[in-house]
C-alpha cells in the first residue's frame, strides 16, 4: 500500500507498509538528498538508512549482519583435476564481475549507480571504508612514512655500473639485463639515475662513437673483438629513452630487455602489445601457507572434483582471475575491482568533475588473469611460513601481480605498498574480517605483523622477481628465452 502526505514546502513523504515494516520515502528539493528510511517494528536491530543524491543511491546499515549480508562479495572457486594436477580457478560470480556483460546492463538500466556502504548512525558518512585491525591513524601515518622512505631509496642510492648493471645478453639490437631491487627502470620525475641510463652508458650511442675513436689506434685483431659490439652502420642507434620496451617497479628485481636499434624497438614494441609470442615467469615469496588443498576442501563435500583435487600429492597451481581497478581512495595505486567500489568511484569522479576536474574520466575495471604455480612450502628466518611460487601473468595491468596476492590473503613478503600497513589497501581492497572468510588460507594478522617487523629490521627487499621472459627475437624472428634466479 502506497499512501503520500505533505510534511512541509517542496518536500513529499512516501509510505510503504507490508505487515510490520514499513519504509518512509522522503522526496526533498535538490541540491538536498533524498533519503528512504526502513524500519521493522518485529525487528528493531535491523533498522537501515538510505540516502541518495542525484549521483546515485546509497544504502546504509547499522547492523553488522545486516551489512555483511548486502556486502556479500565471494570467490566463486572452481577446482579441476585436468593432467593430474591440482588446479583451482578463483573468480567473482557473473554478479559481481565488473567487467561482464550483466554488470554492463545494470549501469545501462541504472544510470545512478547504485553504491552500497556502511555508516555510522552517529556521523552519518556516506562513503565505505574497508575495516581494518589497525587503527586508520596508524594506517595514514605508515603510508607517508613508506613514502619518505621510498623517495630516500631512490635519491640517495648510488647507481653504478659495477654495482647495479649485470648484462644476461647482448648483440647488436637488444641488451637484456637483471635489475636489482630497489632502483628505477627509467629515470621518473625526479630525474635519478636509473637503469637505462646505465645501459646507455655502456651499450648505447655515446659508447659507440666513442669505441670508434679508439679502435683507430688499436691492431687489427682487437678491432675485431670490439666490433661485434657495435651497431650496424646502416641501422640508425638510439637515444636513451628509445631504448625502454618494458620495465618493472623499483622493488622488483629480474629481466629487463632494452633496444638498441630503431628495428629492434619498433618489432618489440609490437611483440609486447600482441603478447601473444611472450611469456614472463616471476618468483615470489608469500606470507603463510597457500594450500590449494584447503580451497577445494572449503566447497561443498559433494563435489567430485574437489574430493581428486585434495587427493593428488602435488602443490598445485591455478588461475587468478579478479578484474582490477584504479583505487581512488590511494591513488595511483591499484585494487580489485567490485560493484560497490566501482559505483563509488564513479561518484568520486563525479564530485571531482563537479569541483572543476573536468577531464577526469571514471575508467572502466579491465580484466586481469594471473596464473601461477606453487613450488615449495618454506619458513623465513628459521620460523615464519612462507610459500614459494611461480606467477605467470596472462594480462598485464599495473601491479596485477601483488594485488592478486594480497588479495587472496597472501601478500608478497616485504611489499611496501600492498603489505602490512603498505601505501595501498591492504588485502586488495577487502578489509580483513571479509579476507578471512572468503581466504581458506589467509595469513594472520599476527603473522603479517612479525614478518613486517622482521622485513624492517633485517632490510628485506620485496621478494618478487621476474626469473624468465621469452619472446620473439626482433631481427631473426626465432624464439629465445632468458633467465635469472631470484635473490631469495
Amino acid at each position: 500500500k502506497i499512501s503520500k502526505r505533505k510534511r512541509r514546502p517542496h518536500a513529499m513523504e512516501y509510505i510503504w507498509r507490508k505487515g510490520c515494516h514499513q519504509i518512509i520515502i522522503h522526496l526533498r528539493s535538490l541540491p538536498n538528498p533524498v533519503s528512504c528510511r526502513f524500519h521493522s517494528n518485529s525487528s528493531p536491530t535491523c533498522n537501515a538508512i538510505a540516502s541518495s543524491r542525484s549521483d546515485g543511491w546509497g544504502l546504509y546499515s547499522n547492523n553488522e549482519d545486516l551489512r555483511r549480508n548486502i556486502m556479500r562479495t565471494k570467490y566463486h572457486i572452481t577446482p579441476s583435476t585436468a593432467d593430474n594436477k591440482k588446479w583451482i580457478n578463483i573468480s567473482f560470480s557473473d554478479d559481481d564481475d565488473t567487467t561482464g556483460m550483466n554488470h554492463s546492463k545494470k549501469i545501462s538500466k541504472n544510470k545512478n549507480n547504485t553504491s552500497i556502504a556502511c555508516v555510522d548512525n552517529e556521523s552519518n558518512a556516506t562513503s565505505y571504508e574497508p575495516r581494518s585491525k589497525v587503527p586508520e591513524s596508524v594506517l595514514q601515518y605508515e603510508r607517508q612514512l613508506r613514502k619518505i622512505q621510498a623517495a630516500d631509496r631512490a635519491s640517495k642510492t648510488n647507481v653504478t655500473v659495477h654495482d647495479h648493471l649485470e648484462t644476461v645478453y647482448v648483440d647488436e639490437h637488444v641488451v637484456v639485463t637483471n635489475k636489482p631491487s630497489g632502483i628505477l627502470c627509467v629515470p621518473g620525475i625526479n630525474h635519478y639515475k636509473s637503469l637505462v641510463d646505465l645501459v646507455y652508458e655502456v651499450y648505447g650511442r655515446k659508447k659507440r662513437e666513442s669505441t670508434i675513436k679508439n679502435m683507430q689506434n688499436e691492431s687489427s685483431k682487437e678491432r675485431k673483438e670490439k666490433s661485434s659490439l657495435l651497431l650496424p652502420s646502416s641501422d640508425e642507434p638510439l637515444q636513451r629513452d628509445s631504448m625502454i620496451v618494458h620495465r618493472l617497479d623499483m622493488d622488483t628485481s629480474g629481466i629487463v630487455v632494452f633496444a638498441r636499434t630503431r628495428l629492434a624497438m619498433s618489432n618489440l614494441h609490437k611483440t609486447f602489445r600482441e603478447r601473444s609470442r611472450t611469456t614472463k615467469i616471476y618468483e615470489a615469496l608469500l606470507v603463510g601457507w597457500f594450500d590449494i588443498g584447503k580451497w577445494c576442501s572449503s566447497l561443498d563435500n559433494d563435489d567430485t572434483n574437489a574430493t581428486n583435487c585434495i587427493s593428488e600429492e602435488s602443490f598445485g597451481g591455478g588461475e587468478i582471475n579478479l578484474p582490477l581497478q584504479r583505487d581512488h581512495r590511494h591513488p595511483p595505486f591499484m585494487r580489485v575491482s567490485t560493484p560497490e567500489s566501482e559505483a563509488e568511484a564513479r561518484v568520486a569522479v563525479r564530485d571531482l568533475n563537479h569541483a572543476g576536474w573536468k577531464k577526469l574520466v571514471a575508467k572502466r575495471p579491465k580484466p586481469s588473469i594471473t596464473h601461477f604455480r606453487i613450488i615449495s612450502y618454506e619458513e623465513w628466518m628459521g620460523k615464519h611460513p612462507v610459500t614459494r611460487i611461480e606467477l605467470t601473468p596472462i594480462t598485464g595491468r599495473t601491479h596485477q601481480l601483488r594485488v592478486h596476492c594480497a588479495a587472496i590473503g597472501h601478500p608478497i613478503l616485504g611489499d611496501p605498498a600492498y603489505g602490512f600497513c603498505g601505501e595501498a589497501h591492504m588485502n586488495g581492497g577487502f578489509s580483513d574480517d571479509t579476507m578471512t572468510e572468503m581466504s581458506p588460507t589467509c595469513a594472520s594478522f599476527e603473522l603479517r605483523q612479525n614478518i613486517e617487523e622482521l622485513v624492517k629490521f633485517s632490510g628485506q627487499k620485496m621478494c618478487l622477481h621476474a626469473r624468465k621472459i621469452t619472446l620473439d627475437h626482433p631481427l631473426s624472428g626465432e624464439q629465445v628465452s632468458f633467465e635469472a634466479n631470484p635473490p631469495f
